[in-house]
């Protein structure tokens, strides 16, 4: 190993031993004077901690209530009928139809109901809407209630109601 230093290498340790030992000079000493006056200050008394209320657990008693661990809806016996034919109006999302109107006649009421691509289709109870088996359970002047069976994610099926209610904005009319 070389055994001679340059000269400029030991003057560049010299001058950064310097920077270092200026940059501590002044500042250290405004350090020390504000610890001995932040140790010199009495320490104030600490507020009390909040008190926390009593807890009491809810114990669910009535056992012929639905259990709130279970999803909403009736699971169990729930299956589609898979060789059923399907309807015009299943190929569609539930959100892509819209109600435009009833009509009510020799003692039935019918939903019009509007498609994706503008045509206007009859619909009555019993018959099928959305993509999800969703069957129409009644009609109103406001809306068609239907129920549809989902997946539960576990093998099985959920029936859920939906609701297609009147859309004023496709072109339906209040009665």
């Amino acid at each position: 190993m070389n055994e001679h230093r340059s000269p400029l290498w030991i003057l560049a340790i010299v001058a950064a031993g310097c920077f270092v030992l200026a940059g501590c000079s002044s500042s250290s000493e405004r350090l020390r004077v504000w610890v001995t006056r932040i140790k010199s200050e009495q320490a104030g008394p600490l507020p009390p901690l909040p008190t926390v209320p009593p807890y009491h657990p809810f114990r669910f008693t009535d056992l012929n209530l639905r259990s709130p661990f279970m999803p909403t809806g009736t699971v169990g016996h729930a299956i589609p009928n898979l060789n059923r034919p399907r309807q015009y109006l299943e190929r569609f999302p539930l959100d892509s139809l819209s109600m435009v109107g009833t009509i009510y006649s020799h003692g039935t009421w019918y939903a019009l109901i509007k498609d994706p691509n503008g045509l206007i289709h009859r619909v009555t109870d019993g018959d099928y809407l959305g993509q999800d088996d969703g069957k129409i359970v009644s009609i109103s002047t406001g809306g068609v209630e239907l129920r549809e069976l989902l997946p539960n994610g576990t093998g099985g099926w959920v029936s859920e109601r939906a609701y297609l209610p009147l859309s004023l904005a496709s072109g339906g009319q209040l009665p």
